[in-house]
């Protein structure tokens, strides 16, 4: 440690004397030349120039010394120290105006770095960069919430498992190529939810502060993979349903213009089921296209307030001629003076129609459904309207199918006709109104429907 520190000494000396005869350079040869033209005696020569070494010596302790405390500043600045600002003079070179300037463009890139931190911390998407060891030094909040909350540390082949990733880092990191984009990547949690995403996978410009070199994006694509998959099975479920009766309504065609083609009460029969499910699937067709509406998201018009009472009158009146045709009743019970509520009419008319229409057709023979409105305040204030209807209790494990679409209960299927949208249909419209729906069934007390709207 001593002799490192007598060689610093030597070191630093041999600089300062260099430094001071290259000062003198310029002076050596003006001397030397107005001693060859007579004008200078040796003796002037030589205090000449010890008074010249004499303030290079000066300005070279003071300036030159202040320059290299600077440089070595600098230089810890550069390899991620944060060193304590070197003592400078207010010297004819102005070191510390300098420095003052220095100390300002700093300031301006440290906000700028920790503002550009705290985008990448809070972006939407996860964010992960790994350094030449493929070990990561950085995870934004998004990607320890998808990935795991202790990332930062951990080599990346540990995390994520993958073949196909670990190969493109590969590339990345021995300079093959610059960037790659995986189209789909699927990852599964601990939780064993399967999620998945588009990943770029780009090589920094430049070796970052914390050694990153590669930065790892990641996009969520699950909604957009579970939209296809839904949309698929929609249109097959949809295709299905629509198939039954298209098969019945040719196999009457063909009837009529066959066996029965001079049978007229043959011809009654068979038009009479040609009508009805032309009527089945104008139904299909109307609810699929309310439901393709909905998942558009686009207002056909503004909201407007009106009384619940009201409007469950109207439904109520609608459907009492179906009720009477399946020997059952609709019972409507308001609380008066309910507050008015902001929506369009058209969605709530379809929800209730929808859910008293469940109601009747999957009640018991000759039974009640009573509708019931009223105003909760015991939690938050609400608007609750209740359908309750006494019929087979659904089963703990398909009331949470029920609001599939084209989901139907199995032993139901033969005895009431249907093509499972209507729930569908209810449950979009009560969210599209930051509602709440829940049912309970049992032997004892039937189903209750019970939608809930905020006020």
């Amino acid at each position: 440690m001593k002799k490192k520190k007598v060689q610093n000494v030597f070191l630093h000396l041999a600089k300062t004397v260099a430094r001071v005869l290259i000062l003198n350079i310029p002076a050596v040869i003006i001397l030397f030349a107005l001693m060859a033209a007579d004008k200078l005696s040796w003796i002037s020569a030589g205090i000449s120039l010890l008074a010249f070494w004499a303030i290079s010596g000066i300005i070279v302790f003071y300036v030159f010394k202040d320059l290299d405390n600077f440089m070595s500043y600098l230089k810890k600045l550069a390899q991620g120290f944060e060193p304590e600002l070197p003592k400078l003079h207010w010297g004819i070179f102005s070191s510390m105006h300098l420095t003052k300037t220095f100390l300002s463009v700093k300031k301006l890139w440290s906000n700028q770095f920790l503002s550009d931190s705290s985008v990448l911390e809070n972006l939407p998407n996860p964010l992960i960069m790994i350094d030449k060891n493929k070990e990561i030094v950085f995870a934004n909040l998004s990607a320890c919430h998808f990935f795991s909350p202790y990332l930062v540390g951990q080599k990346i082949n540990l995390i994520f498992q993958d073949s196909a990733l670990s190969c493109v880092l590969t590339e990345i990191l021995k300079k093959a190529i610059s960037s790659k984009t995986i189209e789909d990547w699927a990852f599964k949690n601990e939780q064993e939810q399967t999620n998945f995403f588009q990943v770029k996978i780009d090589r920094l410009p430049a070796t970052t502060q914390n050694g990153a070199l590669v930065a790892i994006s990641f996009f969520d694509i699950t909604p957009f993979k579970l939209f296809k998959a839904q949309q698929a099975d929609f249109f097959a479920n949809a295709s299905h349903e629509l198939k039954t009766p298209l098969a019945i309504i040719s196999g009457c065609v063909e009837t009529l213009q066959g066996a029965a083609k001079n049978d007229i009460q043959a011809q009654n029969q068979f038009l009479t089921l040609i009508g009805e499910q032309s009527a089945r699937m104008t139904d299909l067709v109307q609810k699929m296209l309310q439901l393709s509406k909905m998942q558009l998201d686009v207002p056909l018009s503004e909201n407007k307030t009106f009384s619940l009472n009201d409007l469950l009158q109207k439904v109520t009146q609608d459907l009492s001629v179906r009720a009477k045709s399946l020997h059952k009743r609709i019972v409507l019970k308001k609380q008066p003076h309910l507050p008015l509520f902001a929506a369009q009419r058209d969605d709530l008319y379809h929800l209730f129609l929808n859910l008293i229409d469940n109601a009747l057709k999957y009640g018991a023979p000759h039974s009640t459904v009573t509708v019931h409105t009223y105003f909760d305040t015991t939690q938050k204030s609400q608007l609750v309207v209740s359908v309750h209807n006494q019929g087979e209790p659904i089963s703990p494990e398909k009331l949470t199918r029920i609001w599939d679409k084209f989901y139907r209960v199995e032993k139901t299927k033969s005895k009431v006709e249907g093509n499972g949208l209507g729930l569908g249909i209810v449950q979009q419209l009560v969210h599209k109104y930051q509602g709440e729906i829940d049912v309970v069934s049992n032997e004892t007390s039937g189903t209750t429907f019970t939608v809930y709207f905020p006020v």
